[in-house]
């Protein structure tokens, strides 16, 4: 099954306080809610819970999403190694190495499921901080280096950008998102 997903790079752990904001924060817009672990929720939300608004209607029915921290003291640290290991070095481009990461994931892959996938980014990086890698066409780099909140853009290909709260929402306002795939194949369990 394939799905979509953001990754949200972070300089360390979070908090424990931030932690249980954020679950507060997911158990206040879902309309299911379960915690497997500290740091990882599996939800489901509805479209008007995140704004989702699309020019052709969406259905209304809640989607699920996993929202799960890796890294030391989160999940399994021998996993978020593995899918780190080839990984560029990022501190010369964005300031740090990050340590841990928020993966955000979806078995959908329409466009309000995009767009609720980006709120919820945003929502999630408001509380956690970090910043969300996403990688896009060498086409339109230009343009997407003028949103704002951009931070740094790699260009070698394809070309990845780093961005803010304000940059996942300026960008899932532009234009060219409803063109934008986030990829993933999905694997029920996998975070």
């Amino acid at each position: 099954m394939t799905g979509s997903i953001i990754i949200i790079d972070l300089p360390g752990p979070v908090a424990a306080a931030q932690t249980a904001e954020l679950g507060g924060i997911l158990r206040g817009l879902a309309r299911r809610f379960e915690e497997p672990r500290a740091g990882s929720y599996d939800v489901e939300i509805g479209p008007g819970r995140l704004n989702a608004a699309t020019p052709e209607p969406a259905d209304g029915e809640p989607r699920l999403f996993t929202v799960s921290i890796t890294g030391p003291g989160f999940g399994d640290e021998g996993v978020f190694r593995a899918e780190h290991a080839d990984d560029p070095e990022l501190e010369p481009l964005i300031g740090y190495s990050p340590t841990h990461d928020v993966a955000l994931v979806t078995p959908y892959t329409g466009l309000v499921d995009r767009l609720m996938l980006a709120e919820l980014c945003a929502i999630v990086q408001e509380v956690v901080g970090g910043l969300v890698e996403l990688r896009v066409s060498s086409r339109i780099v230009d343009e997407v280096r003028k949103l704002p909140g951009v931070v740094a853009i790699s260009e070698e290909a394809p070309p990845r950008v780093f961005g803010s709260a304000e940059f996942i929402r300026g960008w899932a306002a532009h234009p060219e998102f409803t063109n934008y795939s986030m990829p993933f194949r999905y694997r029920p369990g996998h975070f």
